[in-house]
């Protein structure tokens, strides 16, 4: 390969590889030149044309206009957006020069500077001769002329190639040919697969000629052979309808395939040729002669047209690939917004309502941080799948990044058909995924947006978005539907964020203490301890929604090794009045941190605290996201002595099996609704079934939320261990906590 067959530098850039793919299948000699001259790439008919020159080059090379200020004169009038015909000549670096007759323009790409298309032409002859030239001479000259013309329509064409349109590009090579060979009618046919069909695309004639359709036609036999075919007027051709060509008044047909991509991509075909008008043209190339001719036009033309097809199909990737997300293969953000836009046009006109369903996978980085971003991105195509799949026809399902996805839904009657579609595709999303070995459950927050008016797509998409925080603050895998109160929600939340790093840091929050009662004795037995923020403004915030503000900004680490700290502090000033234990709520979040069972042995040294005063509960929603970095910290934390203790059992997924598979567990609490269901037959019945299952793994079963002595009593017949509420005892401060173990001891 010769140095200007390619970039001699950093490799041939993407512009390059581009126009140079294009190029490459053309019969007409072309060279592609960077602004400063220097050439860069010559496709294999130029380095035929420039011969043993080329072969020998092993140098750079540049294009000169002589007799010019230098050999930017070229390049500057081609960037400036006109095209340049004339003499020129290659330099190479050692000062060769070769001179050529060149045509150029520009082909300009948003990063890269203007890629220059030069195509080598016939030198020039006088049109002049001296004085009793003969005859054969003029003839000499006229055949130079007419390939000047024909070079020039090549190029014209090869220009259109590369940066025109399809549809002009099929109907200056269907009058290329037809001016050239003077032939009465040429045609440009597509072949389409499955089934093979044959449609005109260009034509002459300005209308569909039926000489062009059916199977036994000239497009369709080379359409189907992939053959080219020539036609000298035989009537017992078997190949094709001869008799319609000959009643036509067509003595003669020539069609050649186009490629595209391995079979023909089209057919190229003339009818009625004059076959005076060239010695080297489409019969040459179907004869079968043993000589080998110059391409003929046709051939050209069909180069020259499946060049640009090869081009179209690269753009049409890359466009498919600008508008797709590279992991799940869904639409990207990009496309969208388009496609959001277009929905509300079209809900707009057929008076619809249009939905856009933001959906955000619920604490989808314990995945990444748990088993590595790999098992994350298996998730995520997973999921992408099951959205897919769910949608309905017309839906578009799109991956905006990360773990956010956003559905368009059309034709939709009100509200409560919005809100239906997006519990489809939380059920969708909500089956078990299988990643390394890990069962994992996967839920997501969806927020809706419906409009039936002319909305604005980033203000559509806003709505969703503050939507769906509302639906994460309710809880994992539920739908909210945007109102207007959302705006002010979503502000007070942020101003909330903010609020509560500087809560943090001034020590505005406070820990509440609520005894753990033994049913059996009354002895408390343990004390919960439970955050508390008194804003200075808002008053009382509860516990549910600071602390998912503290897990969706990152607060949620620095806010539980205070509510650790603090609370082990305090209960190891209780071990002298009393042999109580302190349970603390841990974040699933926390848990999954590599450094929190280091941090728990430092606060329990710190603290004095004995290991075993300590018990962590942990609710149901940590065994959604089941990972080794859990089970390992768990394991851990028992094998220090730390209880573990799984908290509102029967409010989210049946974790039941994990005392099968956990053995680290020492306590269920059982959720307060199925306790504040009592007295009634079935909650009766599911706690005791709860409290046999668990009494049979040797678990302690602990009754939480118990508000009247009817709950209590009904606790106490199932057996359950342990109890707790605001009829036993609230909340209170530590002092009071205090006084209350004090008096319980004295009596």
């Amino acid at each position: 390969m010769t140095s200007i067959e390619r970039e001699p530098e950093d490799g041939p850039t993407a512009l390059v590889r581009a126009v140079g793919a294009a190029v490459d299948r053309s019969a007409v000699p072309v060279l592609l030149v960077r602004a400063d001259g220097r050439v860069v790439r010559a496709n294999p008919a130029a380095r035929h044309r420039l011969g043993d020159v080329a072969v020998s080059a092993d140098r750079a090379w540049t294009l000169e206009l002589p007799g010019r200020a230098g050999p930017q004169d070229s390049p500057t009038i081609v960037r400036a957006g006109g095209t340049w015909f004339g003499r020129a000549e290659l330099v190479q670096s050692t000062g060769e020069r070769v001179p050529v007759s060149t045509s150029a323009f520009a082909v300009h790409d948003r990063d890269e500077d203007p890629l220059i298309v030069a195509t080598l032409r016939t030198p020039e002859l006088t049109l002049d001769p001296p004085c009793g030239v003969a005859d054969e001479v003029q003839a000499v000259l006229r055949a130079s002329r007419d390939a000047d013309e024909r070079h020039d329509l090549l190029a014209e064409l090869s220009r259109l190639a590369l940066r025109g349109r399809m549809a002009d590009l099929l109907a200056a090579s269907a009058d290329t040919v037809a001016y050239l060979l003077g032939a009465r009618l040429a045609t440009i046919s597509r072949v389409h697969a499955d089934p093979t069909t044959i449609e005109t695309v260009a034509t002459t004639d300005g209308g569909d000629s039926a000489l062009t359709r059916g199977s036994d036609t000239v497009p369709a036999f080379v359409g189907t052979t992939g053959t080219p075919l020539l036609w000298r007027g035989e009537t017992l051709d078997h190949r094709i309808d001869a008799e319609s060509l000959r009643n036509a008044g067509f003595e003669n047909a020539v069609a050649v395939p186009i490629e595209g991509g391995g079979r023909p991509w089209g057919v190229l075909a003339v009818f009625g040729v004059d076959v005076g008008r060239s010695t080297d043209g489409p019969a040459a190339a179907v004869s079968g002669s043993d000589a080998v001719p110059e391409p003929s036009i046709l051939d050209e033309v069909a180069d020259i047209v499946g060049a640009a097809v090869h081009r179209v199909g690269v753009e049409r990737e890359l466009r498919y690939r600008s508008l797709r997300d590279p992991l799940t293969g869904l639409p990207n953000r990009a496309l969208a917004h388009d496609r959001i836009g277009s929905a509300v046009e079209r809900g707009l006109v057929a008076g619809s309502c249009t939905a856009v369903m933001l959906i955000d996978l619920d604490d989808f980085k314990s995945i990444n941080d748990g088993l590595g971003h790999e098992a994350g991105d298996t998730a995520l195509v997973a999921v992408a799948t099951r959205l897919a799949r769910a949608s309905r026809p017309g839906d578009t399902v799109a991956r905006l990044g990360g773990d956010e996805f956003v559905v368009v839904c059309e034709n939709l009657r009100d509200e409560d058909d919005a809100v239906a579609a997006a519990a489809v595709y939380g059920d969708a999303v909500r089956a078990p995924v299988s990643v390394e070995g890990n069962d994992l459950v996967i839920t997501a927050s969806i927020g809706v947006a419906i409009t039936t008016t002319d909305v604005p797509v980033n203000e559509l998409v806003r709505r969703a978005d503050v939507a769906m925080y509302r639906a994460k603050e309710t809880g994992r895998g539920h739908v909210a539907l945007f109102d207007r109160d959302d705006r002010d929600h979503r502000r007070l939340q942020l101003a909330l964020s903010a609020d509560l790093r500087a809560a943090l840091e001034s020590r505005y929050l406070t820990l509440a203490y609520q005894p753990i009662f033994d049913i059996g004795t009354g002895r408390i037995t343990a004390v919960e301890a439970l955050a508390r923020w008194e804003h200075p403004t808002l008053g009382s915030v509860s516990p549910e929604t600071f602390v998912a503000i503290a897990e969706r900004t990152g607060q949620i680490d620095r806010l539980g090794l205070w509510a650790l700290h603090s609370a082990c502090r305090q209960a190891a000033e209780w071990q002298a009045i009393a042999d109580v234990g302190v349970r603390v709520n841990v974040s699933a979040l926390q848990l999954r941190r590599p450094g929190f069972v280091s941090a728990v042995a430092r606060v329990l040294a710190e603290t004095g605290l004995p290991v075993g005063r300590l018990g962590l509960e942990i609710t149901e929603t940590v065994w959604l996201a089941d990972t080794a970095q859990v089970r390992d910290a768990l394991t851990e934390l028992h094998r220090m002595g730390v209880s573990i203790l799984l908290d509102d059992l029967g409010s989210g997924h049946s974790s039941v099996t994990y005392l099968n598979r956990y053995p680290v567990i020492e306590a269920f609490k059982i959720d307060q609704s199925y306790i504040q269901a009592m007295p009634g037959k079935r909650p009766e019945a599911i706690v005791s079934a709860i409290v046999s299952l668990a009494h049979a793994f040797d678990v302690t079963v602990v009754g939480e939320g118990v508000e009247t002595q009817a709950q209590f009593d009904r606790l106490r017949d199932s057996g359950c261990d342990l109890a707790q509420g605001f009829w036993l005892a609230e909340p209170t401060d530590a002092a009071t906590m205090t006084d209350m173990l004090r008096e319980r001891r004295a009596g």
